[in-house]
């Protein structure tokens, strides 16, 4: 007797061909998936088909669909929602991944650099650092977790930026990057949930897609992250930690406000959450009227703090000052053994004597100014785009009316000269109406060269 297929005709929002399946089914389906997204045939936002219907239109059993959708959220391709279902993921078909480019036809509004040209106030520290006579134990492979004098100097600066810290909690990484790795490496496993920003740091989105973490996403309001919809997270999910960065939030600028931190510390002390907080724009805490409180000060046993000295310096140093509880010390440290073997002792001893000798603060001096006038720019071309948070950002948002594609509004403007990166890069879960613009101000330095980049940048979207 001939089987007939009574969902041939049904219509589904994806069609999988079984006959092109490769076993395992579910890995099978998979891959058809991510060939689908890359041809065009399943646009970003797409719903995918339910799982039981999708199932018997292939004719295989309900956890092969979904041990595939499952895989697929591993990889990124897709999310879901619970109670609505699975979608394509918007950023889907952008390579996340943000790095420099060399293009001198192209206007840099994209990457967020630190004002390279400052890079240079640095050369007379280096050449000092070279001349002293222990220069070669900077060189070997001693004190992997930083030298006991540049952890002292660290935890100087780190007092000064508000933080309570000893040295013996004090590690130095390679890097803001470097040490999110090794957290994740050290507390973390494939399968734990982390609670992060709706839109957050991308290159954290990829780590952890590395490493097999899952995301949960939370929406924002006036205050920041939502703390009501964080409880709702981990009453109804298990849920392992939370990223946040509370002083400036990469892509959105939005500052946490006080009320709002102690109300997330409450949650965080409550669940026993290990909460990360990523501090890049440290600095700008020295130059606040009222400083913020860091949000690690109202959880110290929870929290793994991230001091990256990229923006108040230089990109190039790989260095990252990082307070770390006892109860996560061992880990972290085995962690950054065995993936970084040992943080350079030369960039740190650069950053340390920088910090010692005065050069780091004229070197931060200048970036606020430059951040104040850049940011002045900003408001007089995109006169209604005020920016509520924060006045010295190294970017920020231009808000959109389009609902065009991200990846096609990137297209467009980098096909008029622009390079810039649309807000789906940083999206976690379900795409929400208020898409953006990330603008950096910090990679086009001159003002005449700033101005007339925002204001092509205004012709082009606007």
């Amino acid at each position: 007797m001939m089987s007939i297929n009574l969902f041939s005709n049904y219509p589904l929002s994806w069609k999988p061909v079984k006959a092109t399946l490769t076993r395992p089914y579910y890995q099978g389906l998979a891959r058809q998936m991510r060939a689908d997204i890359n041809n065009g045939l399943l646009l970003p936002g797409t719903k995918l088909p339910p799982q039981r219907e999708l199932a018997d239109y292939l004719d295989v059993g309900f956890t092969t669909i979904t041990r595939a959708y499952k895989l697929s959220q591993a990889e990124g391709l897709t999310y879901g929602v619970v109670g609505k279902g699975t979608y394509v993921s918007p950023n889907v078909k952008t390579d996340l991944t943000i790095t420099h480019q060399d293009n001198k036809n192209i206007q840099e509004l994209g990457f967020v650099s630190s004002f390279e040209s400052e890079n240079g106030a640095l050369q007379s520290t280096i050449i000092n650092i070279a001349k002293q006579k222990k220069f070669a134990e900077l060189l070997n492979y001693e004190h992997p977790t930083g030298m006991p004098r540049h952890k002292k100097i660290a935890t100087r600066y780190l007092r000064e930026i508000g933080m309570n810290v000893n040295q013996q909690n004090t590690l130095i990484a390679s890097g803001g990057q470097n040490a999110l790795t090794i957290t994740l490496l050290g507390l973390f496993n494939p399968g734990d949930k982390i609670i992060v920003d709706q839109f957050t740091y991308v290159n954290f989105i990829e780590l952890c897609r590395l490493r097999g973490v899952k995301l949960i996403p939370i929406p924002s309001d006036n205050d920041g992250i939502r703390s009501d919809l964080i409880l709702k997270a981990c009453q109804n999910d298990v849920i392992k930690g939370i990223y946040l960065m509370p002083d400036c939030n990469n892509p959105t600028t939005e500052i946490i406000t006080l009320s709002r931190r102690k109300e997330i510390a409450t949650i965080i002390k409550h669940y026993d959450l290990t909460f990360i907080e990523d501090d890049y724009a440290n600095f700008l805490n020295l130059f606040r009227e009222v400083p913020v409180i860091k949000l690690s000060e109202l959880v110290p046993e929870n929290s793994v703090y991230i001091c990256s000295m990229s923006k108040p310096l230089a990109s190039g140093l790989r260095v990252a000052f990082m307070r770390v509880p006892d109860r996560y010390k061992l880990q972290i440290e085995l962690a950054m053994f065995n993936s970084t073997v040992k943080t350079s002792a030369l960039d740190a001893a650069i950053v340390a004597e920088a910090l010692e000798n005065g050069t780091a603060n004229k070197i931060m001096h200048r970036k606020i100014n430059k951040l104040l006038v850049a940011n002045q720019i900003f408001d007089r071309v995109f006169e209604q785009q005020v920016n509520a948070y924060n006045a010295t950002s190294f970017f920020r948002p231009l808000h959109l009316k389009s609902k065009q594609r991200g990846d096609e509004l990137e297209k467009l403007c980098l096909d008029n000269g622009i390079r810039i990166f649309h807000s789906d890069r940083f999206l976690v879960g379900p795409r929400p109406d208020n898409s953006f613009l990330r603008v950096s101000l910090s990679a086009v330095e001159e003002i005449n060269d700033l101005t007339n980049a925002l204001k092509r940048l205004k012709s082009i979207i606007l």
